[in-house]
């Protein structure tokens, strides 16, 4: 798996004006894996669900699909969706969006789009 999905992100104006910019990911809010429960909202985080290599009737190749899951925390509906439609907008014409749902947690009271993304390398 090659693709480095923090380095796609952090540069986006759109993403940075959410969540913040910098080198790292405790700067930006992009977190590879699950971010700290002492972390700011809003943030992403960035989760590999699987990499498969692409078979052919020949067998396999060099190919693999990278099936990345990002998840879009905020404080508001308006705030996630915002941080969703960013993030969407940063990945697209480099893969392919695979689905996208809202979420809503009552005990943290907070907001969360799920995006899992696509990525053939």
């Amino acid at each position: 798996m090659t693709t480095n999905v923090y380095a796609l992100l952090n540069p986006v104006a759109g993403i940075q004006t959410l969540v913040g910019t910098g080198t790292s990911p405790q700067q930006s809010r992009i977190y590879p894996g699950i971010a700290p429960e002492s972390a700011a909202l809003p943030l992403i985080e960035c989760n590999v669900i699987t990499d498969t290599p692409i078979s052919t009737v020949t067998g396999t190749n060099d190919m693999h699909r990278n099936r990345w899951q990002f998840s879009c925390h905020a404080l508001t509906y308006d705030g996630a969706q915002a941080l969703g439609n960013a993030v969407h907008d940063a990945l697209e014409g480099g893969g392919y969006q695979d689905y996208r749902t809202d979420l809503y947690d009552s005990a943290t009271k907070t907001h969360t789009v799920i995006i899992d993304w696509s990525f053939l390398e």
